[in-house]
């Protein structure tokens, strides 16, 4: 008997293992320049927005149209329970839940690095939010749900959306829970997951809490954190695995 080295290809037939490992290397490396691109856009964007704090004119006529687009009521509520519930204290609740389920769950690598991407995540846009000091939108140029004191640029609930719920809708596509078989509450958690990472930079906009280039910022950082710990936790995985692999092959020899 021997290994079968191949699989099916829909070009020629078979892919040979160096041929799997070169494409995965391929699509590693080309996944860390876009990361760094994305960084070097954020670095730009928040030096820009730091040398211009005064709202762009498209960054005007889009919160304006927004503001006079959705009039009905229950979109203006929902709006405003999305931010209400990732508010700080009503999101460190949430936080401190979702770590609780996974340690019940045993999920103790999960609730790490989900606790590392929020924390470092919100973090680092509280500080680039210092740096940058843009201010609030103000009455005067739109309509303001709430005069806030907190920094304009990056949006934090933009951020944290792309953080929170990002990463645990990467975690709903993992192994252990597509092999779970009570798949609604799986399909509900993504569907509510992908709700508030779309709609909150809408939210945001339609309050008067923040202009376009806040929420584009918001969720480029909450995307550049989100997806370093992902990959962090990956190759946690990865190591794990083949350190298992390696202590049972030497358990099988002696």
């Amino acid at each position: 008997m021997h290994a079968d080295n191949s699989v099916t290809s829909p070009v020629n037939g078979t892919y040979t293992l160096k041929e799997r490992g070169g494409a995965r290397q391929f699509w590693l490396v080309s996944g860390v320049c876009v990361w760094f691109l994305a960084v070097v856009g954020m670095v730009a964007l928040s030096l820009l927005i730091h040398g211009h704090h005064q709202p762009f004119p498209f960054e005007l006529s889009i919160s304006r149209w927004i503001q006079a687009s959705i009039t009905l009521a229950w979109v203006g509520t929902f709006f405003r329970f999305l931010t209400w519930i990732n508010d700080p204290i009503p999101d460190t609740v949430t936080v401190i839940v979702v770590l609780a389920i996974f340690m019940a769950f045993r999920w103790f690598r999960q609730g790490i690095f989900f606790a590392l991407s929020v924390m470092v995540g919100n973090g680092v846009d509280a500080l680039i939010g210092d740096f940058v000091g843009r201010p609030r939108p103000t009455p005067n140029l739109v309509h303001v749900d709430s005069r806030l004191i907190f920094n304009s640029f990056p949006s934090g609930h933009s951020c944290h959306m792309m953080v929170f719920y990002g990463f645990l809708l990467f975690l709903t596509l993992t192994p252990p829970v597509r092999a779970w078989r009570y798949r609604w509450p799986v399909l509900l958690l993504q569907i509510w997951a992908l709700l508030n990472i779309l709609v909150v930079g809408f939210a945001r906009l339609w309050e008067g809490e923040h202009w376009t280039l806040d929420v584009l910022g918001g969720y480029l950082d909450g995307a550049i954190w989100m997806t370093l710990f992902i990959f962090l936790y990956l190759l946690a995985a990865k190591k794990m695995q083949e350190r298992r692999e390696h202590s049972q092959a030497v358990s099988s020899a002696s």
